[in-house]
C-alpha cells in the first residue's frame, strides 16, 4: 500500500451543476491531499476541466457507467476498468450517487476487493441491486440516512461543506439588476419547480405590502411539456399578476452573487429535502433564511437562530415571517450572523475531514 491511497471518484457531471456535483468539487477542492490522492473519472468533456487543471486534481474523461446490455460491450468495459484500476492502484471508489444498476466498471472493483462507496445526496428508498457491492452509502442528512435502504447497509452521515472562500468572494449584483441598497430583496434560488414551493414564493410575495419590498426569482426554467413540475418564465408573470415586485432574473452562474444581494432568502420546499443546501449557502453570506420543516432542513436551520421554520405549503406562515424580518434589520443580521458561525463550526472543514477519514478507513482495510 502506498504511503497516500488512491481514491477514484466517479463524477455524475463535468461541470459545477446541482448540488450533489456541487458538494464533490467542495469536498475535493479542500481536501487534504497530504492523506490521499484524487482521482477524478468525468462521464464527459465539460467546463469543470479548466478549473481541475488550475487545481493539480487530476481526471479522466472516462464517459459514463457501461449497464448490462450488450455482451461485447459489456466484457470490454470491465477489462478496461479491471486495467485502469490496477494499473492506478486504486485503493477505493467513490461513486457521486446511488442510481446506477449493475455497472460494468464496478463489477470489476468488487472482483478486485476495491471497496466502493456511494453517496445518497437524496432518499434512496429504491435501492439497486449493485448497492449489495457497496461498503457503505454516506448520507447527507440523519434524516437521509433514516429514511433510505437498505436497511443493512452502513450509513455514516458527512453534511455537505460549504467553501467560504467562494461565499466571500460574491459581490451584489443590485446596480446591474436596478435595484437600490435601500431596497429590502428577498430571494428564492433553484430550479423553478412545484416540489421547491416557488408557486408559495409568489404567492407571499404578492401578500407583503411593503413598496420597498423586491422578490428574486433565480434559476433555470424549463419546458413544464418536457419536464412535468417545471414552470416557464410565463408561468411566473401569470402567477404574479402584474405585481411589478416579483422578478425573474434568470439562471445566475455565481450563485453567490445572489446571496451577496439578498437581505432574506426564502426556501419554500414542497419536497422533503435531503438537507438544503441553499440554506448553507444562504449562512456563509450571513443571510437569514425562512425555509420550510421538510426532510433535512431543520439540521441546517435551527427555528430562531438562524432563521424561521413554517410548515410545507404555509403561505401565511411564510408571509408572517418575512414581513417579520423586513421590518426589523437588527434581526437579520442577528440571524444572519448565526448563520455564519453555524455553517463555521459545522460545514466547512468539518465533513471533509471526516469524508477523508472515512475513505482512509476503507483504504487502509
Amino acid at each position: 500500500m502506498r504511503n497516500k491511497p488512491v481514491v477514484c471518484f466517479f463524477t455524475t457531471s463535468a461541470g459545477d451543476w446541482g448540488g450533489a456535483s456541487r458538494v464533490l468539487f467542495t469536498n475535493l477542492y479542500l481536501m487534504n491531499r497530504d492523506r490521499l490522492t484524487p482521482l477524478l473519472l468525468l462521464p464527459g468533456t465539460g467546463p469543470i476541466e479548466d478549473e481541475l487543471k488550475q487545481r493539480d486534481l487530476r481526471y479522466v474523461i472516462w464517459g459514463s457507467f457501461t449497464e448490462p446490455g450488450k455482451t461485447i460491450t459489456y466484457l470490454r468495459s470491465f477489462f478496461r476498468a479491471w486495467l485502469f484500476f490496477k494499473r492506478e492502484h486504486v485503493a477505493v471508489i467513490h461513486v457521486n450517487s446511488s442510481n446506477f444498476w449493475r455497472p460494468a466498471e464496478l463489477l470489476a472493483a468488487r472482483l478486485l476487493g476495491i471497496p466502493i462507496l456511494a453517496h445518497y445526496h437524496v432518499i434512496n428508498d429504491q435501492p439497486t441491486p449493485a448497492m449489495a457491492w457497496c461498503r457503505a452509502a454516506i448520507a447527507v442528512s440523519h434524516y437521509t440516512a433514516e429514511q433510505s435502504l437498505p436497511t443493512a447497509i452502513y450509513k455514516p452521515v458527512i453534511y455537505n461543506p460549504i467553501s467560504l472562500d467562494r461565499f466571500d468572494a460574491g459581490h451584489s449584483i443590485r446596480k446591474e439588476l436596478g435595484l437600490s441598497e435601500s431596497d429590502i430583496v428577498v430571494v428564492f434560488l433553484g430550479q423553478i419547480r412545484d416540489i421547491k414551493g416557488v408557486q408559495d414564493f409568489i404567492a407571499m410575495a404578492r401578500q407583503i405590502p411593503n413598496p420597498d419590498a423586491c422578490f428574486l426569482i433565480a434559476g433555470e426554467c424549463r419546458d413544464p411539456k418536457r419536464f412535468p413540475g417545471s414552470y416557464s418564465a410565463q408561468d411566473l408573470e401569470n402567477m404574479a399578476c402584474g405585481d411589478t415586485r416579483i422578478r425573474y432574473i434568470g439562471y445566475i452562474k455565481k450563485v453567490e452573487d445572489i446571496y451577496h444581494t439578498a437581505n432574506i432568502v426564502v426556501v419554500p420546499s414542497r419536497w422533503q429535502e435531503p438537507l438544503g443546501l441553499i440554506s448553507l449557502e444562504a449562512g456563509a453570506c450571513r443571510k437569514p433564511v425562512v425555509a420550510t420543516r421538510v426532510g433535512g432542513i431543520p439540521e441546517a436551520v435551527e427555528d430562531g437562530v438562524n432563521g424561521y421554520l413554517v410548515e410545507p405549503e404555509d403561505v401565511d406562515g411564510l408571509t408572517a415571517r418575512v414581513m417579520q424580518l423586513i421590518a426589523d434589520s437588527a434581526l437579520r443580521a442577528r440571524l444572519g450572523e448565526a448563520g455564519r458561525v453555524r455553517v463555521e463550526q459545522n460545514f466547512t472543514t468539518r465533513p471533509v475531514r471526516e469524508f477523508e477519514t472515512l475513505l482512509l478507513s476503507f483504504a487502509n482495510h
